[in-house]
């Protein structure tokens, strides 16, 4: 078993707190079965990274796409394993870039709901 630790606005822990406590469950025992119900049927077991980006889709984050992600990641590999080429740095900081502006928007997204 992995464990994940989460950082959360004060208003969106306040929130899940309540819930749990509503429904007579500890934050992170609410948070899983939320995660369970929403993203997979009953008999199947998901990997770790689908119960994450079905965590991050049902807060409304938004991820690079499918394809600039997996570029990503193979030139994040190739960084560790060799010095970057000029031009796959600068795809580099590019792609993490965008990635960290889709992140940060929607922070700010989920902020905004949880003071409402």
């Amino acid at each position: 078993m992995k464990e994940l630790l989460l950082h959360l606005p004060d208003h969106a822990y306040e929130r899940l707190v309540r819930e749990a406590a509503a429904a007579q469950q500890s934050p992170e025992q609410w948070l899983l079965d939320r995660l369970f119900a929403q993203a997979l049927p009953s008999d199947v077991v998901a990997e770790p990274h689908t119960l994450l980006a079905a965590a991050l889709d049902a807060l409304g984050f938004q991820r690079l796409a499918p394809a600039q992600a997996k570029r990503l990641s193979a030139l994040l590999e190739a960084h560790q394993a060799r010095p970057l080429l000029t031009d796959e740095a600068d795809e580099l900081h590019a792609l993490m870039t965008e990635a960290d502006t889709l992140e940060i928007e929607s922070l700010q997204r989920l902020a905004t709901a949880m003071q409402r």
